[in-house]
């Protein structure tokens, strides 16, 4: 009994250590980014909407299961977004100044390609730190 005890517990630490919440930042080109997660359904579609601001280095990283093609929308934002494309460890794709929601039609942003990572940073911050498609990211 106490052994399938320390397996299960043993089990538990492991797969706590691989998990996203784990995830305190992010580096892309020697840049380093301080990110908040949304890895459940519910984070994900709050997303950084409602939010007023986000410091100049911090970020949002999505956390999805699978690699697909992914669509954003800019719903109750208040400030325009970078979003950058993540597919396991390189940039597939950047939306550049996307503008917070307040047109009809809705705009989407998609990623193109499959995507299991989205980044999404302030405005600018991709030009100002010369970040672009094909760039690795490391999570940590």
């Amino acid at each position: 009994m106490k052994k399938i005890l320390f397996l299960a517990c043993g089990a538990i630490l492991i797969l706590s250590a691989c998990s996203s919440n784990n995830i305190k930042s992010a580096t892309i080109n020697n840049t380093e980014i301080k990110i908040e997660i949304a890895d459940t359904p519910e984070l994900r579609y709050q997303g950084l909407s409602n939010k007023e601001k986000l410091c100049a280095d911090c970020g949002m990283l999505f956390v999805f299961p699978n690699k697909e093609i992914r669509t954003f929308v800019m719903r109750d934002m208040n400030f325009p977004l970078d979003i950058i494309w993540i597919d396991d460890e390189k940039v597939v794709k950047i939306n550049k100044n996307t503008l917070p929601e307040g047109s009809d039609p809705v705009m989407r942003y998609s990623s193109d390609a499959p995507a299991n990572y989205v980044l999404e940073v302030n405005s600018g911050f991709c030009e100002e730190n010369g970040i672009g498609v094909g760039d690795k990211i490391n999570l940590k």
